[in-house]
């Protein structure tokens, strides 16, 4: 008895949808107005995406990208590799420095210890 009283005091947390999805069999005609294909006033013939939120239809527009915004992406791609180009031109100008240091370091270090023998006679 008692898991029936919590049964009745717990609230329902299940939602019904507010709209049943239209199954259309395959070959059947759309049913949707042949208007309402065109999208809304001022979307015609452009490509956009309908999205129900809250009961409101939302429109986006989606064109294809212009000569402009071609170029502008180009620019900006062209300037990204650019600058990738440089920090790695200008590790390589850094290392080759350090690496002719050490190697000169090292070859001055053996002819000290060559000198070093022979002034000590062995």
């Amino acid at each position: 008895m008692s898991q029936n009283r919590s049964d009745e005091s717990r609230p329902d947390r299940s939602e019904r949808p507010r709209a049943e999805p239209e199954i259309i069999p395959p070959g059947a005609p759309d049913p949707r107005p042949a208007d309402r294909e065109a999208g809304p006033e001022g979307f015609p013939g452009a490509v956009f995406i309908t999205v129900d939120q809250d009961g409101r239809t939302r429109y986006t527009k989606i064109e294809p990208p212009g000569p402009l915004s071609i170029a502008v992406g180009l620019l900006v791609l062209g300037a990204i590799v650019g600058a990738i180009l440089l920090v790695a031109l200008g590790m390589v100008l850094f290392w080759v420095p350090v690496i002719v240091v050490t190697i000169a370091v090292l070859l001055f270090s053996s002819y000290l210890k060559a000198v070093w023998r022979r002034f000590m006679g062995r």
